[in-house]
């Protein structure tokens, strides 16, 4: 089993775009990179792909998307992913940092709700006029990307977040939000951060409510009203997420991945995983091979 590799922005960017930005042509970026392309992989940074031309399937934790043209992929620091393409595969893809977005913006990139692991909103399919301006900013975001004019990087971060917020509009019209939603959200974000942090180490929903000041029944109520699942149910989703993750790319035997995400029991983290899961440790781990 190999080692899932975590990719720098460093082994993709080119000198003139920065250190902390990259952007290409899809066509061209599958030439370059091609050998970090067909294997599962993680990255450091924040992607975004959208592609204008061929089919062909990408692979994000565990869930298949059919590529086709219009189909615009938004990616977070940590995600697993892999791809095949048809050879006529094209389109545009930028990465960029933490830091190269929050640098500039009061708010920070995790103001945007869809890259966080537990909402899981990594894809939409453009058409239309939609298809038409996003693709417009992609091309603007490549040209001032390999040149050195005036205030580059603050034409690019505004590009870039036209992509954000028009992918989060159309993610927001997809799932319509109502009254209890919304007023919950802020809430409900500085809950996912909360459990990001800590998942490893803490499973209770007690403990989270403790670190929000609130009680645990009023958390579960927040959470229920803003994604319809419990707070336990969250934080048990997160830990399999990554227990998923180490299952297939870590050279770590089953009692050490079961440690690291928390359990000193393997017992308990092998029953666990097969209630939520519907197979056990080692049958998910030889499927995926």
């Amino acid at each position: 089993m190999n080692e899932i590799a975590i990719l720098n922005i460093n082994q993709f960017r080119k000198p003139e775009a920065g250190e902390d930005f990259y952007a290409n042509t899809l066509a061209n970026h599958l030439v370059t990179s091609h050998k970090h392309i067909e294997r599962p992989h993680k990255h450091d940074f924040y992607a975004a792909i959208l592609f204008t031309k061929g089919t062909g399937r990408h692979h994000i934790d565990f869930r298949t998307f059919n590529v086709k043209p219009g189909s615009l992929f938004l990616m977070s620091p940590g995600q697993a992913h892999s791809w095949s393409l048809s050879a006529e595969a094209d389109g545009f893809i930028f990465f960029h940092t933490k830091a190269f977005y929050d640098l500039h913006f009061i708010n920070g990139i995790d103001s945007f709700t869809f890259f966080s692991p537990l909402r899981n909103t990594c894809e939409l399919v453009l058409d239309g006029v939609a298809l038409q301006e996003t693709e417009q900013r992609f091309v603007k975001i490549l040209a001032e990307s390999g040149g050195a004019a005036l205030k580059r990087d603050e034409l690019i971060l505004s590009l870039l977040s036209q992509i954000y917020i028009g992918f989060g509009r159309a993610a927001a019209d997809q799932n319509p939000i109502n009254a209890a939603q919304h007023s919950y959200s802020v809430r409900f974000h500085e809950f996912e951060k909360y459990v990001e942090q800590h998942f490893r180490t803490e499973k209770s929903a007690e403990a989270y409510a403790g670190m929000m000041h609130m009680t645990a029944k009023h958390l579960n109520r927040i959470n229920k009203a803003v994604i319809g699942k419990t707070t336990t149910d969250i934080i048990t989703e997160r830990v399999l997420l990554e227990a998923k993750r180490m299952l297939i790319h870590s050279r770590k035997n089953l009692s050490e991945i079961a440690y690291e995400l928390g359990f000193e029991d393997y017992g308990y983290f092998s029953k666990l995983f097969k209630r939520r899961v519907g197979v056990g440790v080692r049958e998910f781990q030889s499927q995926s091979q």
